[in-house]
């Protein structure tokens, strides 16, 4: 294009400037302010064009904010004081809600007087979330159940109250079905390193099917099962600590079948009492509605305290004693002649 008169060539140091077509500047100058107009663009030369290809090429690595594998969490350990959490149950019971449930928990404030400092796993968060808010428009709260396969961590970094000037939780998420298969093959949980390294296992058992009256003794045998699974595996280490949980008591609560389901979760405590006592420093039970289905109950009702619980000080491992002989000294064992002599 050309001025006026046609005598000149209109030019513009701005390489995506297309006034020369247009008429007008890219930039929404005046050509008598722009500071482009009327001078020739630079020339690139051609190291300056491998240059420019190299940097955008490499780019800037930005750190993930996924769910953390066992590797990240090891080195998560190695940071400084940090608690380990397995959450076990079979499929529905609720422990993806859960985990979800506590970080919104975090949005609004301390919890159990601990305080949100930041987290490693922010975006595998906002995912598990969004369908549980109002947000995502459902008419009912959803979470998408864990996929099979390597259990994932979720992390957060607290501080304040009973977590300190600075503690890490890492809670391990791993498939319902997993947990089921173990109770069939405890040869499996061998590879479940979340139970293995917990500070403290939370055995989640569904409200839901609690008060199905042709579930509820299926269930309790299969949370049985699996516990005992992880115990003659390996998994479970002596001294950690367990706490039974209730999901899902908006329903227990509106059912008209809560005293026996209620009933029913006292009876598998005290089995699980009964039967592990020996093994766990400490069994304890509580009672949740992580992401309720009704307005019975606020989100996280429960969870603070369960909060609480994952935050108490680890508990190590008894060191079991070497069998000491029925004598101290050897010459004890000798016995005087005359009794053998009695005993021939």
């Amino acid at each position: 294009m050309a001025e006026d008169d046609g005598s000149a060539e209109v030019i513009c140091a701005n390489p995506d400037c297309r006034i020369a077509e247009t008429g007008k500047c890219v930039e929404g100058f005046e050509t008598s302010k722009c500071p482009h107009f009327g001078h020739a663009p630079a020339e690139i030369s051609e190291d300056d064009t491998s240059r420019e290809t190299s940097e955008a090429s490499e780019g800037v690595r930005l750190p993930g904010a996924d769910t953390l594998t066992v590797a990240d969490t090891a080195k998560l350990l190695r940071t400084g004081d940090a608690r380990i959490i397995a959450i076990i149950g079979p499929s529905d019971a609720g422990k993806t809600s859960l985990i979800a449930s506590l970080y919104d928990l975090f949005q609004d404030g301390p919890v159990s007087g601990v305080e949100y400092a930041r987290s490693n796993t922010l975006h595998a968060f906002e995912h598990t979330c969004h369908d549980a808010r109002a947000a995502s428009r459902r008419k009912v709260p959803h979470i998408n159940r864990t996929p099979l396969g390597e259990v994932r961590f979720y992390h957060l970094d607290l501080g304040g109250g009973p977590a300190g000037d600075a503690l890490a939780l890492a809670m391990g998420d791993r498939a319902g079905e997993e947990y089921r298969s173990a109770a069939d093959d405890a040869s499996i949980v061998t590879g479940f390193p979340e139970v293995r390294r917990a500070d403290s296992l939370t055995l989640l058992v569904d409200g839901e099917r609690l008060l199905d009256a042709g579930a509820r003794h299926n269930l309790r045998s299969e949370v049985t099962m699996m516990l005992q699974a992880l115990v003659d595996g390996g998994a479970v280490q002596v001294g950690q600590r367990l706490v039974l949980v209730l999901t899902k008591i908006d329903l227990v609560q509106a059912s008209p079948n809560q005293a026996r389901a209620e009933r029913d979760f006292g009876d598998l405590l005290a089995r699980l009492e009964q039967l592990f006592g020996h093994v766990f420093s400490v069994i304890q039970a509580l009672k949740i509605a992580a992401s309720p289905k009704t307005d019975a109950l606020p989100r996280g009702t429960g969870v603070p305290e369960l909060l609480a619980f994952w935050l108490k000080p680890a508990v190590a491992a008894p060191t079991p004693s070497p069998p000491r002989p029925a004598f101290t000294r050897a010459f004890a064992r000798l016995r005087p002649l005359d009794e053998l002599e009695g005993e021939v």
